[in-house]
């Protein structure tokens, strides 16, 4: 009887320890969790298969594999700013550095989301034109997306204005707008044609000086602009299954993958990762994180991987398994798919 009450006694003092470390671990996971930082946290993701996200009518998928990158990025809290700290493999940005102009993260992520369905018909409709079966894609103006707080065209301007033309000389996308800014000296009031819910307005727009390297002194709006685009991208029913995932840079892989599926035979029987924003000529944009989606691609096991041209250094910088392949145009991309099927 003395046995069993001892053995009782101990395994009481055994069940308060458990709770007591229980509720230790409970409360450090709280706090690692709801703590917040300044910082941003960039970090490896995952490799989608595009096929699962992009349906062509009449399409067909093919034995080769054509993988999308996404890299986790999120406020750090505790917890990913330990992280970060530990593995050499994520980043950290202050606040500044990764939301740049935005104001709040909302902001960068509605912002994120327009640039996904843009690079969406993007794609679909460079794939076609590839194909012969459209046009493609044109600018046809600068479509404001933010105003920062200390814009001298705050509560003039609104986000999605579109400004078609300065000074009654036409702005076609967003170079267009800087190089007719650039001919007023900051402060100067310019003439601004803007398209608004369907009515064109005229708008006089003060400016303030620009402290960018190059361009000291000449007049900017203190906006946040993306090209205007039309699309001739309904030759063929493509569905893109996006979800939640934002940002333009899947629009290389999305163009393959929809090239893949109307191609007899397919392009490839590789397993191909990519990353690369797909701009309206075709051209393959650079894009952020690139090292962590080398480390994503690898450990999903890609053989090779395309990048933007501008992104191939600090990608073979870090790459160990894969081939990384530089790409300027997605006509590179194909070419080398077609020349080498695997």
């Amino acid at each position: 009887m003395r046995v069993v009450v001892l053995w009782f006694r101990q395994l009481d003092a055994w069940v308060r320890r458990l709770f007591l470390l229980s509720g230790l671990v409970a409360i450090v996971g709280a706090v690692l969790v709801y703590t917040p930082t300044d910082y941003y946290v960039t970090a490896p993701g995952a490799a989608i298969d595009t096929s699962r996200l992009v349906v062509v009518e009449n399409g067909s998928p093919h034995r080769g594999r054509l993988y999308m990158l996404v890299v986790n990025t999120q406020p750090a809290n505790l917890f990913w700013y330990l992280y970060a700290k530990l593995d050499s493999r994520a980043v950290l940005e202050t606040k500044q550095e990764y939301l740049g102009s935005f104001e709040s993260y909302a902001e960068y992520l509605d912002w994120n989301q327009r640039l996904m369905e843009d690079s969406q018909r993007t794609a679909r409709a460079v794939a076609f034109e590839l194909l012969g079966y459209g046009e493609g894609v044109r600018s046809v103006g600068a479509r404001v997306v933010g105003i920062l707080s200390d814009s001298p065209v705050r509560g003039i301007l609104q986000a999605g204005d579109v400004i078609t033309a300065i000074g009654g000389e036409p702005v076609s996308g967003v170079a267009a707008l800087r190089a007719r800014l650039a001919g007023y000296p900051g402060g100067a009031e310019v003439e601004a044609s803007v398209l608004r819910d369907g009515a064109q307005l005229t708008l006089v727009l003060p400016t303030r000086a620009s402290e960018e390297a190059g361009r000291e002194g000449t007049a900017v709006l203190g906006i946040t602009v993306q090209e205007e685009l039309e699309f001739d991208d309904d030759a063929v029913p493509v569905e893109i299954r996006s979800g939640s995932i934002f940002g333009p840079s899947a629009g290389l892989m999305f163009t393959l993958q929809i090239v893949d599926q109307l191609t007899p035979g397919g392009l490839t029987d590789r397993v191909v990762a990519g990353t690369g924003t797909i701009e309206p000529d075709g051209r393959v944009g650079v894009i952020g994180g690139v090292q962590q989606k080398v480390y994503t691609a690898e450990a999903a096991g890609a053989e090779l991987m395309f990048v933007p041209a501008g992104n191939y250094a600090d990608a073979a910088a870090v790459a160990t398994r894969i081939q990384v392949v530089p790409v300027e145009h997605v006509r590179d991309a194909l070419g080398w798919l077609r020349s080498d099927p695997g």
